[in-house]
């Protein structure tokens, strides 16, 4: 093999690695290979440097496709490095693994959740273990529960996982538990009542001094305690503080485990929904995020954590809970965050978006949201690939669709019909077209999806507006022709049907639409929807079912439009 097809080589099987080619590391590739062209490098450089760059230009995809057929060793290359399954995880026995995806119903999930969820899951899976989703909902004033979240999360989570959950909890419907524990801190001198206003707070805290209600007895903060729970203080009169020492982060010191919040004000979504607004009305006092999760995830058994590194000074504040109870901590796994370019992902920006009639609703096709790409027909499989792939790694990841369309791509490939489409359409007319030509045409290349037939009396056709500029033209699975006038009116020569005739003269492979059996077709794409032009048969696709555009791409059928999934 000479050094230009060493340079292509690796440079194909870069690109289907990586975002950015680096000439640097593809000329390494070739000296190692072929050490003799050392001498002559500086001559040979600029010619792997054209090579790059036009390597650069293809798609990962397309890198794949003729890695196919010109180097395929090079794909059972990448096999081998691609690492199967997740990792071991530490202190994991069989049938004792309890993990938990703990999201907040402010709003619906999306692909940075998607993460936690995988591995919580099939970490759980792995050793045989137990799955828990638990609704973090204790914040009913600031990050304020959606109520149709509570349903579709779950049903989300489902969806994703291809499972039923194996435990399911609410934590506002757990306040009760969360009351008697601060009891016991309060009892055992470990959390205590701060009746101090925030600006004096924040002032003992930058001088590194505790407040003066620190050491008030037991009984005093008892009393004050259960006054907080009835009422007897409103919104940032009262707050219940667990001890620590003078820690280095202030933000640790002495930290809030649970604040007021006025009913009267902000009723809790779901309690009122559930159990009505009297009963909603009764609870003045909620724990905090670092409380809450403390608690339950020693009474539920959790074993294993996952968490985004940003969430390490939270385990710092949660072991004193742990640490004064004598509970054993659970394993701590800390992992990097999912990282969603071109694709609006946080909760506000999303609300934003549907306030101002941007996005059709959390379930937008076009959104990152778990039902956004449910509804644009990616599978939770494709998904649960690429995460899996990645792994609970703690460097922050930025989302390669492109993967995960792959990934989605070859699961439905085998069972999607190709059919025809043209986006631009423009009409040809085509001179000496063989009186009722026929056309039997496979739905599929490769596997048994049926045939259409195509009984052809009308000499006109569309194609692309884009392929005027070739001379010569095969119409897919059909015929080979000329064009002879571009103008007003477009006109075309028949040639024959012939494979060989159109390999000799170089024809040009377009879709195409026999004018008589034309269609409308609307399909919704990220930057709106189109119209084009389709054959009828695509009018018998089912609602929700998925079918290839030759040369066009995936598609579901939704109702009266199409969404476009991808290539």
């Amino acid at each position: 093999m000479d050094y230009k097809s060493v340079a292509r080589k690796w440079a194909l099987y870069n690109r289907m690695k990586y975002d950015k080619l680096d000439l640097g590391s593809i000329i390494s590739k070739v000296v190692a290979e072929l050490p003799e062209i050392k001498k002559n490098i500086r001559e040979i450089i600029p010619e792997i440097k054209k090579i790059v760059i036009d390597i650069q230009k293809l798609s990962k995809e397309e890198a794949i496709e003729i890695l196919e057929r010109e180097f395929p060793n090079m794909l059972q290359e990448r096999k081998k490095e691609t690492r199967k399954g997740l990792p071991p995880l530490p202190k994991a026995e069989k049938g004792k693994v309890k993990t938990r995806f703990a999201p907040n119903p402010s709003g619906y999930l999306h692909m940075g959740h998607a993460r936690a969820i995988v591995l919580n899951y099939e970490y759980a899976r792995m050793y045989n273990g137990i799955f828990v989703v638990r609704l973090e909902d204790t914040d009913p004033k600031v990050k304020k529960p959606v109520l149709e979240a509570y349903e579709n999360i779950k049903e989300d989570v489902e969806w994703l996982i291809e499972d039923k959950v194996d435990e399911f909890y609410i934590q506002s419907e757990r306040l009760e538990i969360y009351y008697d524990y601060a009891r016991r801190l309060i009892e055992m001198e470990k959390a205590y009542v701060d009746l101090c206003n925030h600006g004096k707070i924040a002032e003992l805290r930058r001088r590194g001094e505790y407040c003066e209600h620190r050491n008030m007895p037991v009984e005093w903060h008892l009393e004050q305690w259960d006054k907080m729970l009835e009422g007897g203080y409103d919104e940032g009169q009262a707050v219940l503080r667990i001890k620590t020492d003078l820690h280095p982060n202030p933000s640790v010191r002495d930290w809030i485990a649970f604040r007021i919040v006025n009913p009267e004000k902000n009723p809790h979504p779901w309690l009122e929904y559930k159990y009505g607004e009297n009963y909603a009305k009764k609870f003045w006092v909620w724990p905090t995020y670092n409380f809450a999760v403390a608690i339950d995830d020693h009474l539920m058994g959790l074993t294993h954590i996952f968490r985004m590194k940003e969430h390490e000074v939270n385990t710092i504040k949660q072991r004193y809970i742990y640490k004064y109870f004598k509970w054993e901590s659970p394993v701590i796994i800390n992992y990097g965050a999912f990282i969603v370019r071109d694709m609006p992902l946080h909760k506000s920006e999303i609300r934003r978006l549907i306030e101002a009639g941007k996005v059709e609703g959390w379930c937008d096709p076009f959104l990152p949201t778990l039902c956004g790409l449910r509804r644009r027909g990616i599978l939770p499989k494709a998904i649960k690939k690429y995460i899996i792939e990645v792994g609970p790694n703690p460097a922050d990841v930025v989302v390669n669709w492109e993967k995960i369309y792959r990934y989605n791509r070859e699961i439905i490939d085998n069972q999607s019909k190709r059919l025809f489409f043209v986006e631009d359409p423009i009409r040809v007319f085509i001179e000496n077209l063989p009186d009722n030509l026929e056309l039997k045409i496979k739905n599929h290349p490769d596997i048994d999806l049926g045939c259409r037939n195509f009984k052809i009396s009308k000499p006109y056709v569309y194609i692309e507006k884009g392929d005027l500029k070739y001379k010569y033209i095969r119409l897919m699975e059909g015929f080979n022709i000329e064009l002879i006038s571009v103008g007003d009116n477009i006109t075309a020569k028949y040639i024959d049907n012939s494979l060989d005739t159109a390999k000799k003269i170089g024809a040009k492979i377009v879709q195409w639409v026999p004018e008589e059996y034309a269609v409308k077709i609307t399909v919704w794409k990220s930057d709106g929807r189109i119209k084009g032009i389709g054959e009828k048969y695509i009018n018998e696709i089912k609602d929700g079912e998925i079918v290839h555009f030759i040369r066009y791409g995936f598609l579901k059928r939704e109702k009266e439009h199409f969404i476009y999934m991808h290539k």
